[in-house]
């Protein structure tokens, strides 16, 4: 006798909704459940089709048991031997198999300084000279290191240079130098290049301003929140805030190019209201707010623990209320974060790794050294090499295969593992130990997130069945 098995799926229900939504791991596929494919599927396992028929027929006819029965078996959400079953489900065209969202420019954060004027509860840089010695990157070694960048992004045909730091702006200069050097040198090879900087913005002067908005630059300064929360966190050597100094020079920027300045902010547990902090941030003359978590040791007292979770769910609910809202308008977010997440649904494509870390996204160490990312450049087990020998394409090709989502122990059972493709490799070597194994609290987020995203759609298509299609330029397929 042949019998149901139920295929890996995820069942689940926002609370504030109560909509029953599915969502099959392997194929993609998720849509809203009825009362027979539940209890179908609540019983099944094991059991024959004459079996379940037996189970629920005082409940519903033998006729619609079957049906439903064939239903859950085309869409794979069950599987039976003697059920006709569809093996293969088409895709949106021209989606990749497996992958991250593919961008089509290599982007390098490029080190200019490892020592920094103030000091961050939170820096994962140790103060900014990443756990070795303060250091100035050289001009012999950032020549070098914008023809490499540019040299290996011919085959892209663009690429992003982020100045970074500790902080940036100390080694002002040689942004000067290196600019118009990147700029000769992009052209000559046919390279399209951009610029941007992350900065605290306490250093900059009117010159370095003028600069950064001439060059069309993208300027990111980090700002906290308000001055409490800020001056808590941020501080100079002295022990003195950051906020007043940061704000002025901030809102210098923004009176300029305020498209171009985005506000990053580091959320901590000293401070949660995300909205708040948000809000705190457009203030200064910006749209452009970006709010993260700190990503710490759970044992640090600013941290974001587990105990934390559902008040971050309550922020990301209102959050995804607000998206819907702007979507059903037909108006751009506040933050793109739930329309790429929809578009990453309805596009059905896998993603085997969580960032492009290591391929189309590298960090350049004061030193020439290239690693995986910036924020793992403290760790000499996640560097690929130099700028003067190139990157050791075995140990980029070893990385690739490592950080495989379905290599990963946390990651190959989790019904969540080819959207997200396992997350941050930092954030999960900061809190857990081991970038094999992610920060649970990361990971209740994100699968939270995709919960949202999966129910909004449903909600989208009720309202304009059309809309989905339109807004994402998407065959859309669910």
């Amino acid at each position: 006798m042949l019998c149901i098995q139920k295929c890996d799926m995820h069942l689940f229900q926002i609370e504030e909704q109560k909509r029953p939504i599915v969502y099959q791991v392997e194929t993609g596929l998720f849509f809203e459940l009825d009362p027979l494919f539940q209890v179908i599927l609540a019983c099944c396992e094991g059991l024959s089709t004459s079996q379940v028929v037996q189970t629920l027929t005082d409940q519903y006819e033998a006729e619609e048991i079957v049906e439903a029965i064939e239903e859950l078996a085309q869409v794979e959400l069950i599987s039976d031997g003697a059920l006709p079953v569809i093996s293969d489900i088409p895709t949106t065209e021209g989606v990749a198999a497996c992958g991250v969202s593919q961008t089509d420019r290599l982007q390098v954060s490029l080190h200019v300084s490892h020592t920094c004027n103030i000091q961050c509860a939170y820096c994962f840089a140790h103060g900014g000279d990443y756990g070795g010695k303060a250091m100035l990157m050289q001009p012999e070694v950032a020549e070098q290191a914008i023809r490499w960048i540019v040299t290996e992004a011919q085959v892209l045909g663009r690429c992003q240079i982020d100045f970074f730091g500790g902080e940036p702006l100390l080694n002002f200069p040689l942004l000067l130098k290196l600019v118009p050097f990147a700029k000769s040198l992009s052209a000559r090879l046919g390279v399209q290049i951009g610029f941007g900087i992350v900065t605290n913005g306490t250093l900059l002067t009117d010159e370095m301003k003028q600069f950064l908005i001439d060059e069309k630059f993208q300027i990111k300064v980090s700002l906290d929140g308000g001055r409490q929360t800020q001056d808590r966190i941020r501080k100079f050597h002295n022990g003195s805030g950051t906020y007043d100094v940061v704000a002025r020079n901030v809102q210098k920027l923004t009176a300029e190019a305020p498209e171009r300045v985005y506000l990053q902010a580091v959320m901590t547990a000293y401070d949660m209201d995300e909205d708040q902090i948000a809000d705190a941030l457009r203030s200064h003359g910006t749209e452009n707010a970006l709010v993260g978590p700190a990503v710490v040791s759970p044992n640090a007292p600013y941290a974001i623990r587990e105990e934390h979770i559902p008040v971050l769910k309550q922020q990301i609910y209102k959050r995804s209320r607000r998206a819907l809202k702007a979507i059903l308008s037909g108006k751009e977010s506040e933050d793109e974060e739930f329309d790429s997440r929809i578009r990453k649904l309805l596009t059905r494509a896998k993603s085997c790794h969580g960032c492009l870390g290591g391929k189309q996204y590298l960090a350049v160490a004061a030193d020439g050294s290239i690693y995986f990312c910036s924020s793992l450049a403290d760790a000499p087990e996640f560097k690929m090499g130099d700028v003067f020998a190139g990157i050791d394409r075995e140990k980029q090709q070893h990385f690739d295969t490592q950080f495989n989502v379905n290599n990963r122990p946390e990651c190959k059972t989790c019904w969540a593992r080819n959207l997200c493709g396992g997350g941050c490799l930092w954030d999960a070597r900061t809190t857990t130990g081991d970038p094999m194994y992610p920060n649970p609290v990361s990971c209740e987020q994100t699968r939270y997130k995709y919960e949202l995203a999966m129910e909004m759609c449903m909600e989208i298509a009720e309202t304009d069945a059309s809309l989905l299609q339109r807004r994402y330029d998407l065959e859309v397929v669910s």
